[in-house]
């Protein structure tokens, strides 16, 4: 089972471009691989395929099963090293792109359904882990990207699902038929959704029994028919579609772009029932949640610490541009990026070391100190942009156009006035102030908020966890203040 290229994924794209339905600023994207917004998203996936085949990266990246070498990013973990490796995996991936790998929430849908299909089908005597192994198994061996779509867009958020008057706020099941279910409704900030080989979809809330059409989880490939993708729109996008037409690519440098995400629309799609991983069986909603956040928030942690150091990277490359790269003011918010970096490093691998083994044979991440992994990252992901846009100054958002550097008699004096340390040039200067500006006012800030539940979910799930121990821990302050002799 050879582990797939950036070749093969190409090839996959290539094929399906002319069923995709998706849309950028109100237009059907017909050239896929060449489309400015999308294209950066293609990079990040194929340099996914080409790290994993770097040796230094060999256990890391990979994993072995069956004697097999596959991609970390659809395997299902089966050791507390497993987990540790994911977590270094992702660090390694973010720190490398800098942006989303684009595969995590695969890898994590993957995993949490793995384990749900198994308590299902052992309370009920169903086949929902049997038909999820058959469909892993061709994920495997042919490595494909899996993302997974979690986030209905809701609706009204005051209002459950039953009680919505618009039909796409939650995904549901509106008809069953003898091969298989039709469903309908909507799922927001996906990213890499489009270009994926296959979507995972699962629920975005724990059901209850009159919400059983809601309860719903199936594969389904992007190029389906009445599936339609429509792309986050977000003023960097508008810059790779303006730099794009101006004909520079120094006022949006960056390959692999920025976090780029999708709205994704099933209009009445037909899904065969060997790629239905759950119908109705709402009370195993909640546990599938549990163990996709599980995952999720741990990984985290490296996530943002992958961040973190691509962004002490910019920074510092920032600073000498600007020849103050050896101030010790400088030096001193170098090291605040990377303390940061590492502290929400260090909240993630705890929840991994802290993993437990589950019934099927899979270890996910502990739940609590995901939750805490999750909400400290946010904290030092923050401090590190602040201590970024502190450094890097007005520039990083006040930047000219480098078509600028070519206006007719002012080039020569835009140069002059655009140059730091006479290492760089003026157009140096402005491709590492775009960089800087991915972090300092780019899409991430509310994407490592939001991203994984936002904070108010992470709290409630703590806050529930804090009550079921709660009295355990008054009876041990009781024994302590000696109101209460030990049994």
């Amino acid at each position: 089972m050879p582990l797939g290229s950036s070749q093969d994924y190409l090839n996959r794209l290539k094929e399906r471009e002319k069923d995709l339905n998706i849309y950028t600023g109100g237009e059907r994207v017909i050239d896929i691989l060449n489309d400015p917004v999308i294209k950066p998203s293609i990079n990040v996936i194929l340099k996914t395929y080409e790290l994993a085949k770097n040796k230094d990266y060999k256990g890391i990246l990979t994993a072995y099963q069956d004697n097999d070498e596959i991609n970390r990013f659809v395997y299902v973990e089966q050791s507390i090293n497993d987990l540790l490796m994911r977590a270094e995996s992702q660090r390694i991936l973010n720190s490398k792109i800098g942006n989303c790998n684009f595969r995590c929430t695969g890898h994590d849908g993957i995993n949490a359904v793995f384990a749900a299909t198994y308590d299902i089908d052992s309370k009920l005597n169903t086949d929902y882990h049997k038909r999820f192994s058959s469909w892993l198994k061709e994920v495997q061996s042919k490595d494909l990207v899996v993302e997974t779509a979690m986030t209905d867009v809701k609706g009204n958020r005051s209002k459950g699902p039953l009680e919505q008057k618009n039909d796409m706020a939650y995904v549901h099941v509106v008809e069953r038929r003898k091969d298989g279910i039709v469903v309908r409704g909507a799922k927001m900030h996906i990213t890499g959704a489009a270009i994926s080989d296959e979507i995972l979809v699962i629920p975005t809330k724990n059901m209850k029994q009159n919400e059983k059409d809601y309860a719903v989880s199936f594969a389904i490939r992007p190029d389906s028919k009445n599936v339609y993708f429509i792309s986050s729109w977000h003023p960097m996008d508008i810059m790779k579609k303006i730099s794009k037409d101006i004909g520079t690519d120094v006022d949006y440098p960056l390959p692999f772009g920025h976090r780029s995400t999708y709205l994704v629309i099933f209009d009445d799609v037909f899904v065969p029932y060997d790629r239905v991983f759950m119908d109705g069986e709402y009370e195993f909603t909640g546990k599938l949640i549990e163990y996709f956040i599980s995952h999720h928030r741990a990984g985290g942690g490296s996530c943002k610490a992958g961040f973190a150091d691509a962004i002490l990277g910019s920074a510092a490359l920032m600073a000498d541009a600007n020849g103050v790269l050896n101030a010790s003011y400088i030096q001193d918010r170098l090291l605040d990026i990377m303390r940061h970096g590492e502290a929400a490093y260090a909240a993630g691998l705890a929840a991994m070391v802290k993993g437990y083994r589950h019934p099927s044979g899979e270890y996910i991440p502990d739940l609590r100190l995901a939750n805490v992994a999750k909400l400290d990252s946010i904290e030092h992901l923050k401090e590190a942009m602040v201590a970024a846009a502190d450094i890097g100054g007005g520039i990083t958002v006040n930047a000219p156009s480098s078509k600028d550097l070519n206006i007719e008699g002012l080039s020569n004096k835009v140069s002059k006035a655009l140059q730091g340390n006479e290492l760089y040039t003026a157009e140096d200067r402005l491709r590492i102030a775009r960089l800087m500006q991915l972090w300092v006012a780019g899409p991430h800030l509310v994407g490592l908020i939001q991203g994984g539940g936002p904070p108010a979910a992470e709290l409630l799930a703590l806050k529930s966890d804090m009550k079921n121990r709660l009295n355990d821990y008054i009876e041990n302050a009781k024994i302590m203040s000696g109101i209460k002799k030990e049994s």
